[in-house]
């Protein structure tokens, strides 16, 4: 795996850090909303934003885990 450089890891946690924030609001709005078609899409956009931290998560490698 290429080398991360210091700029690159700090956007990484910035990046990581707003999509958490985006899954715990689409969690918070699921419980929220009265309609069933809004639950339905804050699921699917939990969903997605979850594939994304997935994702942001695996750019680190196994030796990179450990993301504070």
């Amino acid at each position: 795996m290429a080398q991360i450089t210091a700029a690159e890891l700090h956007n990484l946690h910035e990046l990581i850090w707003m999509e958490a924030t985006l899954f715990e609001k689409f969690l918070h709005y699921r419980h929220t909303a009265d309609e069933e078609h809004v639950r339905e899409l804050c699921d699917q956009l939990a969903d997605r934003s979850r594939q994304h931290l997935t994702a942001l998560a695996q750019l680190l490698g196994p030796d990179r885990s450990g993301v504070h």
